[in-house]
């Protein structure tokens, strides 16, 4: 199913196929191989388009672009590396209703220098849909009055145990991204973790080598900054060594970096 030329199908499929238990859940005891089967179970059946109408009438209002798509192309997801743990079915979803009073205290905090955002935030809690049906107290919300130009609703996740502000998130499918690079982070040092996009930020690591040494800085920082997300080895030293050069500290050898990983220590040299 395709959000605007965001093909889902391709993007969950993908990640379904790289799953592999983190460290942490490999620790964990298991009933054999039928629990490990069914712990890498990420998604579902798609919705069919009556279902996902169904909810909308149930919920009064179309849903957005990004998120009826996705319900097209797996009605709800497992979240395995995060403390939202299920993204609910279409029938499951519902309205927040903020059960625990949080708009007044948010309110109360707004004062006459108030950002556009923070008057946002703190009528979010009153109109946003629910997504999650397992957690970790924390909560997956859609808010349908914070909307960019292509209608998509912003999507804010809070960890009710953080007493932090929640995370704010443009659209459900940059929540999603966000997630899969996460997954992959969380795996990034596992040496049986090697797949076509592990293999593909690695390029990506190397080519940024390329492109600072051929003066192309800010090429190199972008694709860093994107190797860094999914967790990639060499790609924190070389980001610290570009920020090194670009505070006139020094000269720099950039680290030789092999198919995968780094195969060296950064050397600096300050006159």
């Amino acid at each position: 199913m395709n959000d605007n030329g965001f093909d889902w199908g391709t993007f969950l499929r993908r990640w379904q196929d790289e799953w592999v238990p983190s460290e942490d859940e490999a620790m964990e005891p298991t009933e054999g191989d039928t629990a490990l089967a069914d712990m890498a179970v990420l998604g579902a059946p798609p919705a069919s388009e009556a279902e996902v109408a169904d909810a909308e009438r149930r919920l009064g209002t179309r849903l957005p672009s990004s998120y009826r798509a996705f319900l097209l192309t797996s009605n709800g997801w497992r979240l395995r590396d995060d403390s939202i743990h299920q993204l609910g079915a279409a029938h499951e979803i519902d309205w927040f209703g903020d059960p625990f009073g949080m708009t007044p205290m948010y309110r109360e905090s707004l004062g006459e220098r108030a950002t556009e955002q923070e008057v946002l935030l703190a009528g979010m809690w009153e109109r946003a849909l629910q997504l999650e049906t397992d957690s970790d107290m924390s909560y997956a919300l859609l808010d349908p009055g914070d909307t960019d130009d292509d209608g998509e609703w912003a999507l804010y996740v809070y960890h009710g145990w953080s007493g932090e502000y929640p995370t704010r998130y443009p659209s459900f499918r940059a929540y999603m991204q966000r997630r899969y690079e996460s997954f992959h982070a969380e795996r990034a040092q596992l040496p049986e973790f090697v797949n076509d996009t592990t293999r593909a930020r690695d390029a990506d690591v190397a080519r940024a080598r390329e492109e600072a040494l051929s003066g192309r800085w800010e090429a190199a920082r972008e694709l860093l900054d994107l190797a860094r997300r999914y967790g990639r080895p060499g790609a924190w030293g070389m980001l610290g060594q570009l920020d090194v050069l670009a505070q006139g500290a020094g000269t720099v050898a950039l680290i030789s970096v092999g198919s995968s990983r780094i195969r060296a220590a950064p050397t600096i040299w300050c006159p």
